[in-house]
């Protein structure tokens, strides 16, 4: 049954890895007029009732202080090197204490930048319809995030460890998924010639 009123949701975006194959803070890389970060944040504040939480790990005094300007949760998972799953754990132990209660978390990575506001907003849409189903992003080969769990799923999320990302989560409750296409938008940036193809294909000199 469709939400009545709009529903309140927390937007997680991961991005406490160290970056290993790049040799620098992925993060801070340039994107258009900001970096990764700056912009998977921006595409997050364009959206309605949401609350965004950052959550860093790896290089966090430096990466702080480039996005503390934003109106956004900054987080830090002091667990980050043991994988994904311990910064979804983080930020979702966060938000089950926090006073405002979310219906769902929304979850993004910030090595995506493709993914813009206009599919995040398509995600939320069909979480309206569906409230309580998975949200996940077809990626072509596999279906994961950005997706957005509703708060039923919350404890198993508080609960994932090591590089156990919300991809689990996913897979476990397959016939509780819907999913939004992103095959030309889920592109991942892990090492230099692949941010710089895409930087270079987005950014034309």
């Amino acid at each position: 049954m469709p939400f009545p009123l709009k529903p309140k949701i927390a937007h997680l975006i991961l991005a406490a890895g160290s970056s290993s194959r790049m040799e620098e803070p992925k993060q801070l890389l340039p994107w258009g007029d900001t970096t990764l970060i700056g912009h998977a944040i921006q595409q997050s504040l364009a959206l309605e009732e949401v609350t965004t939480y950052v959550i860093l790990g790896a290089y966090f005094d430096l990466i702080n202080m480039q996005i503390n300007h934003f109106p956004i949760e900054i987080l830090k998972n002091s667990d980050w090197q043991s994988g994904m799953g311990s910064s979804i754990s983080s930020g979702v132990k966060t938000i089950m204490k926090d006073k405002v209660t979310y219906n769902a978390a929304l979850i993004t990575v910030v090595d995506q930048p493709l993914i813009d506001t206009v599919h995040l907003n398509a995600l939320l849409t069909e979480f309206k319809k569906t409230p309580n189903d998975i949200v996940a992003t077809d990626l072509g080969e596999r279906v994961g995030v950005p997706a957005i769990i509703p708060k039923k799923y919350f404890e198993e999320l508080s609960q994932l460890k090591a590089d156990h990302g919300a991809r689990y989560i996913i897979a476990a409750y397959k016939n509780e998924v819907k999913t939004i296409t992103a095959l030309d938008k889920g592109v991942d940036i892990d090492t230099v010639e692949q941010y710089e193809t895409l930087f270079q294909s987005k950014f034309p000199s």
